[in-house]
């Protein structure tokens, strides 16, 4: 585990969908209800059925108690998704128990493909299809030393993975293009990105390429047989893409276990560290999990993804530096609409950073 000093943990005194509100200047509150996902994850709803869980998440979520969950990230390993919930044999597999932990990311490969397609728009021109993305990521992540991740749970059903990041690809886009989300989106993101973010150019026109993107999304997101209500193409991919992988490492693809009982957010600004959401969950009856999120990964992609040489043509610099940003920007507001699909922003919100 890494030094207690090297991080500082701060819980926020207002729930998810409630920062922007408190910390942040806004306009016009649009009413959250209308915003967030009332039939999803709920730290609200769970505390209405039982008086006795405020107190226990209370205890879970002291500085000393999440500290002991901050371990060292391997790089090299398969990224994990920010899902809270414990791997199918964790509790009985000494080699799950202490096997090296990659980066935990919003919507890990397939999110990185969405927003590589939002952003490299001129390498990425065709073929316009989502599947051909994710495999140009995967390859490229290769490259640069970023191993694949993804995972099922125990409980999927038709061609869906089991990760809900991954299965909503559709309905995370409505979310983002949504005039009553924006300041949600945007306040947010500048919570996370901090000094990064910038609202006035950036920020449109990552939203613009999405609001564009959206009006292909029959091309660019075919279904079955072009049917309406037919299952997403994707995401046939994604499974096959997982176990082709998890085959070559001679590993099995990982299952995450049981109900979504997280109880709030983990943003972790500290670098090559992460949270070990198994042994927490585990070590609370798997009653309560946090989704975490490594945020400084997001900026090891970027940096990664569009390197450029100092020695060579001042513009080219200046476009792999307006790249990364835009990346950052894209996976952060892709994560932020995810929460919003998968949870009713009751829970709470935790920062993980630099002493």
């Amino acid at each position: 585990m890494t030094s207690n000093s090297r991080q500082r943990v701060t819980l926020y005194d207002a729930a998810l969908a409630d920062v922007v509100q408190k910390y942040a200047k806004i306009v016009f509150a649009y009413p959250k209800e209308k915003i967030w996902n009332q039939k999803g994850v709920s730290l609200k709803q769970r505390i209405a059925d039982d008086s006795g869980l405020k107190k226990r998440v209370y205890k879970a979520l002291k500085r000393e108690n999440i500290e002991r969950y901050i371990v060292p990230a391997d790089d090299s390993a398969p990224t994990r998704c920010i899902d809270g919930r414990i791997t199918a044999g964790w509790v009985t597999s000494p080699d799950l128990q202490n096997r090296a932990l990659g980066p935990k990311v919003a919507g890990g490969t397939v999110h990185a493909a969405l927003a590589h397609r939002i952003v490299d728009t001129e390498r990425l021109r065709t073929p316009l299809i989502f599947e051909e993305d994710i495999k140009h990521v995967v390859h490229r992540f290769k490259e640069i030393g970023i191993g694949f991740g993804g995972h099922i749970d125990d409980h999927q059903s038709g061609s869906n993975t089991g990760c809900g990041a991954v299965d909503n690809i559709n309905l995370i886009l409505d979310r983002l293009q949504s005039a009553a989300n924006q300041q949600q989106l945007r306040g947010l993101s500048q919570l996370i990105l901090g000094e990064a973010y910038d609202a006035k150019d950036v920020v449109n026109e990552v939203i613009g390429r999405i609001l564009y993107l959206d009006a292909l999304k029959p091309i660019y997101l075919p279904r079955k047989n072009n049917e309406p209500q037919g299952e997403f193409l994707y995401k046939n991919t994604v499974m096959n893409i997982m176990i082709s992988e998890a085959s070559r490492s001679q590993e099995i693809v990982p299952a995450l276990s049981g109900p979504h009982h997280e109880v709030g957010l983990v943003l972790n600004f500290v670098p090559h560290t992460t949270f070990d959401t198994d042994r927490f969950s585990h070590d609370n009856q798997n009653e309560i999990q946090l989704f975490a999120w490594d945020i400084w990964h997001m900026y090891e992609e970027a940096r990664r993804l569009y390197e450029y040489d100092m020695y060579r043509n001042v513009n080219e610099q200046r476009q792999a530096i307006d790249n990364r940003i835009k990346y950052l920007t894209t996976r952060t507001l892709l994560g932020i609409s995810t929460m919003m699909v998968l949870t009713d922003g009751s829970l709470k919100l935790i920062a993980l950073t630099s002493r």
